[in-house]
């Protein structure tokens, strides 16, 4: 489980992530809404434009002055001209207010743009302009005109823009603020189930590696000091929280093999002859063989496999020397010795303390790695003394806060 700390960080990581993807899908929902909104509009522009151009063609046919000049209301139109194809003079109009600057961009479009376009539109003066141009229906001439936007249509169909992207804005922003305490709800959930999942592993864990400490031993507690000797090497070398969740798994389970050897093997209090000694040696594939089809005890092969390695190469099962045998299974060689040495077990009485550290030192090289020893004999005196006289029930209490820490 993650500490507490790392438990926050990782909620306010969910929060920050939906977050931002909510202000993503509001932008990009909200420049889509825009472009889609912008494109009905001038199309519904451009259908009042042409129903008023349409209107104003049928009317021109039938409106002459006396002098010739046509005579209507152009409505929204500021110029037209209608092009009746058959070689008769166009008829066009000027309105006089249109501004000088939308008048010489009308005339810069008429003279560079081609006339086969639709309409294309420009702001002047913040005025919106269509220029529209099509094809008259029953001749083979052609209307032109420029169409301004009125004011008041203009702001309707802006506040209609507006209207719908903020739309979009609220609904993206409702959602995510929904979906936050939804998703932190579902974490929890999960979280709470991988600590159960994890508390019934742990339970497990101590479950089973007391039940193999106590067939050779009257007591448990050889799993609990020399799993508390480990973790105190470990953190003096700086090793990370990752791996010594993994040298708890393995200080409990590193003699979980021995649940296959006899007791008359086991329980000797004599030496083993060597028919004997090659039976205690297979604990060591047992163990392995236990633990590998376990996801989550299967990092405890390190120490499981290699503790009873040798930093010379005389130890079992592979021989292997120096720092090819695993730096967790070299941590707990020394802590399995040392308490090994300083604790009574059915067939043998502990040593003192100034003894056992003699014993401890003269392997040096040898059996352990000198680095790792030294490390382990500047604390030695300390940690027995915390630890190697300490009660059972006082070994459990200390155990239970490591657990806690490592996998909260």
């Amino acid at each position: 489980m993650l500490p507490s700390g790392r438990l926050r960080g990782l909620r306010r990581k969910i929060v920050g992530l939906i977050g931002l993807g909510g202000i993503v899908l509001a932008i990009l929902g909200g420049g889509i809404t825009y472009m889609v909104e912008m494109e009905r509009l001038d199309s519904l522009v451009e259908r009042l434009a042409r129903d008023q151009a349409l209107h104003l063609i049928h009317a021109l046919r039938g409106s002459q002055d006396a002098t010739g000049a046509p005579t209507l209301a152009t409505g929204g139109f500021l110029y037209l001209r209608v092009d009746a194809g058959d070689g008769t003079p166009a008829q066009e109009i000027w309105q006089g207010d249109m501004p000088t600057s939308a008048r010489q961009r009308l005339d810069t479009l008429l003279t560079t743009v081609d006339v086969e376009y639709s309409h294309l539109n420009f702001t002047d003066g913040g005025r919106t302009y269509m220029l529209l141009s099509f094809p008259l229906a029953d001749t083979v001439g052609r209307f032109t005109g420029l169409y301004r936007v009125e004011e008041p249509l203009a702001r309707e169909l802006f506040r209609q823009v507006v209207w719908s992207v903020a739309g979009v804005f609220l609904i993206v922003v409702t959602s995510t603020l929904i979906l936050i305490p939804l998703i932190l709800g579902l974490e929890r959930q999960v979280l709470r189930h991988a600590r159960d999942a994890v508390e019934a592993n742990l339970d497990a864990l101590v479950t089973l590696g007391s039940a193999i400490a106590k067939r050779d031993s009257d007591t448990d507690a050889h799993n609990y000091r020399v799993t508390l000797y480990a973790i105190r090497l470990a953190e003096s070398t700086g090793l990370g929280a990752e791996r010594i969740r993994h040298l708890i798994r393995g200080a409990f389970l590193h003699d979980v093999g021995k649940i296959a050897i006899p007791d008359h093997i086991l329980l000797k209090p004599g030496s083993l002859s060597p028919d004997e000694f090659e039976v205690m040696k297979s604990h060591v594939r047992h163990g392995v063989d236990i633990v590998v089809q376990s996801r989550w005890l299967a990092p405890a092969i390190e120490i499981i496999g290699g503790h009873h390695e040798k930093f010379d190469g005389s130890g079992y099962p592979q021989g292997l020397t120096g720092e090819d045998i695993p730096l967790l299974a070299r941590i707990f060689a020394i802590a399995d010795v040392f308490d090994a040495l300083t604790s009574q077990r059915p067939y043998k009485l502990a040593l003192p303390l100034d003894l056992a550290l003699n014993l401890l030192a003269e392997e040096r090289g040898r059996h352990f790695d000198p680095e790792l020893l030294d490390r382990f004999l500047d604390r030695a005196d300390e940690l027995y003394a915390h630890y190697g006289s300490g009660t059972d029930r006082d070994i459990r209490r200390e155990l239970a806060v490591e657990l806690k820490h490592y996998f909260g």
